[in-house]
């Protein structure tokens, strides 16, 4: 149960007097929502959890701040030198994005050999230029020893962090900001994702400031974005998907960076990734906090951290694009590349697409030139576009009417039998009586015929 649902119960749970209590996050858990779980009985409470990532949310920010409310039991039991056992194993990142926390926030931590089979994550080049003279900072034999993308030349990168310096936007009367820019290179980053074949259930945006949500959900159609999780990072702890991108809003004059100084947000939003990381915001003032200076030394090492990210077309694997802002991304029009597809069809004619690295069978695609196929004998050709079934041929011809002798254009497909005669007839009814009088013109034949044989 939770440890509201231990409160509203806590009279039956005194009744039951399990022995045995385990707090899961307990981590995020105040302290006195841990205490109403326990019971006279309790001879063992399990507490599990991360002290490093983030607190419990206090309603009043007063008693977080001045009585350390926000501050759990698990925190306070470890920072108190109680023995603790901690799991040395991840099994969730890449070893390229782990690196970003260990040593700078994890002392200690090992990789699974689970994460170190994943693919690379498709159409994306290591390529980055330095951010300034303090990029010598990185000692060389560091440099040297570091086995990332860097040194695997021509194979995709899987994390990169993309520096612009556009101002934020306060909103809300100051209480939340927001940066257009990065919204709109994140949401065109997330499209050019999609076209490379993932699936949206696969792709989770994050941003640390709950305006930029906004902002971000605004540019995000659902016809084109659905099942693509938008979430500010404080609600995604414990979550994890195969790509995120990130971004992280502040950027301004006076380089104030908000919360993006505390290492608990930190430590969750660059952990929640398990194959790629893409991220942008504002390096050079970040890198003013002590922490995000380490980590950004870290992703100079392996030239993951630049002005620009680069994209390679998967078809054309020499046709690169850099992209630093939304507008950039119009040079990759379907995820690809400026080049004409030029797959030839089934249907006879070429894709009039530029480069695509989906649907590359074509199967999926509709050609919208005419059919021109030949319906019947006479050589008519069908009028609909080529991706539309063909049907009955519907061209117009010339046909005499049995029944009436009139002559009627009639589709060619439709038998003369089949047509009804729309020309005026004099008598009542045009269809009856010319159906009589041709039945019986018929008959006096037959007739005739019959006597003159007998």
């Amino acid at each position: 149960m939770t440890t509201t649902g231990a409160a509203k119960y806590r009279s039956i749970l005194q009744e039951v007097e399990p022995r045995i209590v385990i707090v899961e996050e307990a981590a995020e858990v105040l302290e006195a929502h841990t205490i109403t779980t326990l019971s006279a009985a309790c001879q063992h409470l399990i507490l599990i959890g991360d002290h490093q990532q983030l607190r419990p949310s206090a309603n009043v920010y007063d008693l977080a701040k001045n009585f350390n409310l926000e501050v759990s039991l698990f925190e306070r039991l470890i920072q108190s030198d109680l023995p603790f056992v901690r799991l040395d194993y991840q099994h969730r990142m890449r070893p390229e994005i782990a690196r970003l926390l260990t040593p700078h926030i994890y002392t200690q931590l090992e990789n699974h050999p689970s994460v170190l089979n994943y693919e690379n994550i498709k159409a994306l080049r290591a390529y980055a230029s330095r951010l300034g003279p303090e990029a010598a900072a990185c000692t060389s034999h560091r440099r040297q020893n570091y086995k990332g993308p860097s040194d695997r030349k021509g194979v995709s990168t899987n994390l990169f962090f993309v520096q612009h310096e556009f101002l934020e936007q306060e909103i809300q009367d100051g209480r939340s900001h927001q940066n257009k820019h990065e919204a709109e290179f994140i949401v065109e980053l997330c499209k050019y994702f999609l076209h490379q074949e993932y699936k949206p259930s696969q792709i989770t945006i994050l941003t640390t400031y709950t305006g930029q949500l906004f902002c971000l959900r605004k540019l995000m159609p659902a016809k084109t974005f659905t099942g693509v999780k938008v979430h500010v990072v404080d609600k995604y702890q414990g979550e994890e998907n195969d790509i995120i991108l990130l971004s992280l809003v502040r950027s301004n004059k006076q380089k104030k960076v908000g919360f993006l100084q505390i290492s608990n947000r930190i430590c969750v939003a660059l952990s929640r990734a398990k194959k790629g990381l893409f991220c942008i915001g504002n390096m050079n003032m970040l890198g003013t906090v002590s922490l995000w200076s380490h980590i950004l030394c870290t992703l100079r090492q392996g030239a993951q951290v630049g002005d620009h990210l680069m994209l390679s077309c998967q078809n054309h694997p020499n046709n690169r694009t850099l992209v630093s802002k939304a507008s950039d991304f119009k040079k990759v029009p379907e995820g690809g590349c400026t080049q004409k597809c030029d797959f030839r069809l089934n249907c006879g004619h070429v894709c009039t697409r530029v480069c695509h690295p989906y649907d590359l069978e074509h199967k999926e695609y509709q050609c919208n030139k005419d059919c021109q196929k030949v319906l019947c004998g006479d050589g008519h050709r069908c009028k609909r576009k080529c991706f539309e079934t063909c049907g009955k041929c519907m061209e117009k011809v010339e046909k005499l009417m049995p029944l009436c002798g009139h002559r009627q254009m009639v589709p060619c497909s439709i038998s003369v039998n089949d047509f009804c005669c729309t020309v005026p007839c004099s008598r009542s009814s045009s269809v009856v009586i010319h159906a009589k009088s041709f039945v019986e013109k018929n008959v006096k034949n037959a007739v005739k015929r019959q006597l003159e044989s007998s």
